[in-house]
């Protein structure tokens, strides 16, 4: 780890990314689900996150380093990815803006008792990781919007395996990625962080290539009771693209232009992971998966109407969870039950106060400030002892 790493510039650093990210993506305070307490959901997770996520990852980089780690997360269809980190990092700092908000601190003010060390542990974790996982060490709001991942070789080899499947062909991929896409929104309680791009990567003549992938198809965090769910962890879609542009967030997220860009896929490439073995997946697979990811659509709707109140908040314990768990067991860890149980027993305090308004979402207010402002504050106590757990 460098000499050079700051603690509050790093922390102000992440605030730009994430003040990018809210000016591209619109604010979450606008987020109403009639199902899904989209943002009580965020500040229960960011609670589980604040008071845990240090003490879990030091267990993980004891076991792996986080450079390492990163360096074999540089797949296609592998998770984690880029997305991870950024959650673990959104999720801590809405967790510690939280309580900072409800203790009525101004921006210049250190939280009293905040556990600098647990703070240092996940900041450096965010920027060890990206700085070996893009190919250029920065992230999307520093370099233009570009998640590139994967070197050279990669790329040749992908492109190798293109091929134009014909038009009929081409719409049961995109009709049946769009179904996926929809399975993980909702298998995910409203979230996309089942939705991952890479790229763009230049190709000779101007072309470049995309990856668009659909992860943890198989998670079993939320509770669920399915009869049919996609056979694959995750499915990818290899594009190259022909006069359309794409700028990518720190989430994975793409913003097309033109918005509907299906004329400019001149060539393409299906791929799956399943327990970690990525392979090359036929189409009449991908319509298969498309098929049981339908099914699954009505049985999770149906069933989140019967939640109560209070788990469509404590919800996001399990949640955050599943983004967790994936790095735990890339590292070599099966810390499930650690996880859940630390988890649940933060939500157990949290989510009915959060669900009644007794607790105040301060921190969604925040998000929502206007454009150009601050988001998080980069103010720390001189004492590293207090709030967190090992």
């Amino acid at each position: 780890m460098s000499d050079s790493f700051s603690l509050p510039e790093q922390i102000r650093r992440y605030s730009r990314d994430l003040r990018d990210f809210f000016d591209g993506a619109g604010q979450r305070a606008s987020l109403i689900s009639p199902l899904f307490n989209t943002p009580g959901r965020l500040v229960c997770g960011g609670h589980c996150y604040f008071e845990h996520l240090a003490g879990l990852l030091r267990q993980i980089t004891a076991q792996r380093p986080a450079r390492e780690l990163a360096s074999e997360m540089k797949a296609v269809a592998q998770l984690p990815n880029l997305m991870t980190v950024d959650a673990f990092m959104i999720g801590y700092f809405c967790g510690r803006e939280q309580v900072r908000l409800l203790s009525g601190l101004g921006p210049d003010q250190p939280l009293p008792g905040e556990n600098v060390d647990d703070t240092e542990v996940v900041v450096r974790f965010w920027h060890d990781v990206v700085d070996v996982y893009m190919e250029d060490g920065r992230v999307p709001s520093e370099n233009g919007h570009e998640v590139r991942i994967l070197p050279g070789a990669a790329i040749r080899e992908l492109v190798e395996a293109l091929r134009d499947p014909g038009n009929d062909e081409r719409r049961a991929i995109r009709r049946s990625m769009a179904v996926i896409e929809l399975y993980t929104f909702i298998l995910n309680g409203e979230a996309r962080i089942g939705v991952f791009h890479h790229g763009p990567y230049p190709l000779p003549g101007g072309d470049v290539l995309v990856v668009k992938e659909l992860v943890n198809l198989r998670s079993d965090y939320l509770p669920w009771t399915l009869e049919r769910r996609p056979a694959d962890d995750a499915v990818a879609r290899v594009m190259r693209l022909r006069d359309v542009t794409i700028k990518i967030d720190s989430y994975g997220t793409g913003y097309w232009e033109p918005f509907e860009y299906e004329a400019g896929v001149i060539a393409e490439h299906l791929l799956a992971r399943r327990d970690g073995i990525l392979r090359v997946l036929g189409t009449d697979e991908l319509v298969a998966a498309a098929d049981a990811a339908a099914d699954a659509q009505v049985a999770m709707y149906e069933q989140a109407s019967r939640w109560d109140p209070v788990y469509r908040v404590g919800y996001g314990a399990d949640m955050y969870a599943s983004i967790l768990d994936p790095l735990a067991s890339f590292a070599g860890l099966d810390l499930r039950e650690e996880i859940r149980s630390r988890f649940h027993a933060t939500a157990a305090r949290v989510a009915g106060p959060l669900a009644s308004g007794e607790e105040p979402l301060l921190i969604i207010e925040r998000l929502g400030a206007a454009s150009g402002e601050e988001l998080l504050s980069a103010a720390l106590p001189t004492s590293t002892t207090g709030t967190g757990d090992e």
